[in-house]
């Protein structure tokens, strides 16, 4: 995966086309288009949209951090893009509606992002799908613009960092419905020795997968050392990694703020990896803490891991932070150096 490469500070990021597919004269088929707030659910948006184009292809599922080019207006290639889609989903984090200190939060000026994207989704009537992050819930009818109100009759689904990779099926069975697309037809039934004949090529297929998977994970395993901004004043720190593992699965740790924090859902790919780490945030004194949820994409490049760290949760929202991880070397590793 590529790090994320921030073109223009905005308070939402949003899935776009990008400008070939805006032609009338090269249509993609049935494009889902997912609208979220930056400093609501970035992490969350990036995994999703990793998921999605999985099972969809590249081609049908955007994301403006690789797909708005410098000098384009977004609100033109936003207004095009949601008519060029079949599918919306409305990524909502406890955060989508853009609480401010003072005044009104984003969600009520008229030129806010997010509420375009949706309010255009339920205008033309595609399936506009809320997908709730994280235990947070849809607003109330008071808490929105009268044009969004009908969001709240849609039927909501859930992703939840402790069992991602369930809900994430139950949002790609979501998506293929409404984009019209049949689910894989369930196996005929078969006789005793074609369940047979089926059953050893499929123990072969696995076993040949396995080795395949074994011989394409990338050279992660070991220690790791980074240097850090996060994005908060005076905030460099020298962060280190551990990994270890076999085929596709991640163990080990990662250091936030120096301490080292258990690697949670790991997971590698031939081309990179993925984590998530918690930690706990003071708030208004000694007795009370919050979570913060830290996802990391890293993309093996060269010698090098190329990392995007998104921090969820907390009283501050947290803009994601790309840093460079470079192998310990055993004798450096050994002496702390």
């Amino acid at each position: 995966m590529l790090p994320l490469r921030p073109r223009r500070r905005r308070s939402g990021m949003h899935a776009i086309l990008p400008p070939q597919s805006l032609s009338p004269t090269r249509m993609h088929p049935a494009q889902v288009f997912i609208s979220y707030r930056r400093d609501d659910t970035a992490g969350y948006a990036r995994a999703i949209y990793d998921e999605l184009a999985q099972h969809f292809g590249a081609d049908r599922v955007f994301i403006d951090v690789d797909d708005i080019h410098a000098g384009q207006p977004f609100s033109e290639v936003i207004a095009r893009a949601v008519g060029a889609s079949s599918a919306l989903l409305v990524l909502i984090g406890r955060r989508w509606r853009g609480e401010r200190e003072s005044g009104p939060p984003r969600i009520d000026d008229a030129g806010d992002f997010p509420r375009r994207e949706v309010s255009a989704g339920l205008a033309s009537g595609i399936p506009v799908i809320p997908v709730l992050l994280d235990g947070a819930l849809l607003p109330d009818a008071a808490q929105l613009p009268v044009e969004l109100h009908p969001l709240l009759e849609r039927n909501a689904l859930t992703v939840d960092n402790t069992r991602f990779a369930a809900d994430i099926a139950r949002l790609v069975a979501a998506v293929r419905l409404a984009l019209g697309e049949p689910e894989a037809p369930p196996p005929r039934r078969r006789t005793a020795l074609r369940w047979g004949l089926a059953g050893t090529m499929l123990v072969a297929a696995m076993a040949v997968m396995w080795i395949w998977r074994a011989a394409s994970r990338p050279a992660i395993n070991g220690e790791w050392r980074a240097e850090v901004r996060y994005d908060w004043p005076n905030a460099h720190y020298v962060e280190r990694f551990g990994f270890r593992g076999e085929g596709g699965e991640l163990q080990g740790s990662a250091s936030f703020l120096g301490v080292a924090r258990g690697v949670l859902e790991g997971r590698v790919e031939p081309d990179g990896l993925s984590f998530v780490t918690r930690t706990g945030e003071m708030v208004g004194g000694a007795d009370a803490a919050a979570e913060l949820v830290h996802r990391y994409r890293g993309r093996l490049v060269g010698g090098e891991v190329h990392f995007v760290m998104q921090t969820e949760g907390g009283s501050q929202p947290h803009v994601p932070i790309e840093f460079v991880a470079r192998r310990v070397a055993p004798s450096a590793s050994r002496t702390g150096r």
